[in-house]
C-alpha cells in the first residue's frame, strides 16, 4: 500500500514538473515579445527634440526652428512622431532614421495617432502615415467635395 502512495506523488510531481517546463518559456517569450515593442524614447527639450533607439542603441537630435511650435507628439513600439507648427518628424527606431516633411499651418488638424509601428495624423486635406518599417511617411489627399 506504501508503495502505490509514493507512486501516486511521484506521478503528481512528474506532472507538476512537466507544466513548469513548459509554463516557463512561453512565460518568457510573452515577456520579451512585450519588451520588443518598447524599442523607442522621445525627449522635447527647448529647440530640440531627442529620439533614442534601443535596437540600434543611439541618439538622435532633431532642431526646431525660431518659433516652431509642437502641435502633437507620441512615441509607442518602434515608432515616435512630432507635428510642429511646419513639419510632421517621424522617427523609426527599427532602422533608426528620421523622416521630415512640411506641413502648411493653415491646414487644420483632425486626428493624430501613435501606436506600435506607425504614426499616422489626419488634416482636413490630407492623410499622413508614418512606417516604422519603411522610415518614411506616406500621403495621399482627402476626398474634397467640389473636386
Amino acid at each position: 500500500m506504501r508503495c502505490v502512495e509514493w507512486w501516486d506523488w511521484c506521478r503528481v510531481g512528474l506532472v507538476l514538473l512537466s507544466l513548469t517546463i513548459w509554463a516557463v518559456p512561453l512565460g518568457s517569450s510573452a515577456a520579451s515579445d512585450d519588451e520588443a515593442l518598447r524599442n523607442v524614447a522621445m525627449i522635447l527639450i527647448p529647440r530640440e527634440i531627442l529620439f533614442f533607439s534601443a535596437q540600434a542603441g543611439q541618439w538622435t537630435s532633431v532642431r526646431l526652428e525660431a518659433g516652431e511650435r509642437i502641435r502633437q507628439q507620441g512615441a509607442d513600439g518602434n515608432v515616435a512622431a512630432v507635428l510642429t507648427s511646419q513639419r510632421a518628424i517621424g522617427f523609426s527606431a527599427a532602422l533608426n532614421v528620421t523622416q521630415e516633411l512640411r506641413v502648411p499651418e493653415e491646414d487644420t488638424l483632425e486626428g493624430f495617432k501613435v501606436e506600435g509601428n506607425m504614426a499616422e495624423f489626419v488634416t482636413r486635406r490630407r492623410a499622413y502615415g508614418f512606417s516604422a518599417f519603411t522610415g518614411m511617411w506616406a500621403t495621399i489627399d482627402r476626398f474634397q467635395l467640389g473636386k
